[in-house]
């Protein structure tokens, strides 16, 4: 499958977005350079990372579980993407293996840095990146 023949809602397997984007087959944040795609996967079941919509606007939780997040790898990757020339992909998750592919989305603001409970159930601060769809 091509990147291009994604419908919206479409679900998809972990398997089938490692394939279609060329890119890891774990984490939330998949950077692809051989696609120039980086895939955010947004889980909303069971998941220390609290995102959230409000209205047409996704707030997704940078990448890292204890401590205080830093704005490197994934999370930079996130916020450099345009300027790098990466297109960034959504999918959400409700249910387990159920990957709801939501379309091409772009950041519309600076991230934000708010306080959320890691792994170990303390206070730490996390980037929060406001996401539409394109």
């Amino acid at each position: 499958m091509l990147i291009k023949d994604l419908k919206i809602d479409q679900v998809l397997e972990n398997k089938e977005i490692a394939e279609t984007f060329l890119c890891s087959n774990q984490g939330g944040v998949r950077k692809s350079k051989k696609t120039n795609t980086i895939v955010l996967l947004a889980k909303f079941n069971n998941c220390s990372y609290k995102h959230r919509k409000d209205g047409d606007i996704l707030y997704f939780t940078g990448m890292g579980k204890k401590g205080d997040q830093e704005m490197k790898r994934q999370n930079k990757s996130i916020l450099n993407a345009k300027g790098e020339g990466f297109a960034l992909h959504l999918l959400e998750l409700y249910e387990d293996k159920k990957y709801i592919y939501k379309g091409e989305v772009e950041l519309v603001s600076s991230p934000v840095i708010e306080r959320q409970l890691d792994d170990n159930k303390e206070e730490r601060d996390v980037f929060i990146f406001p996401l539409k769809i394109k």
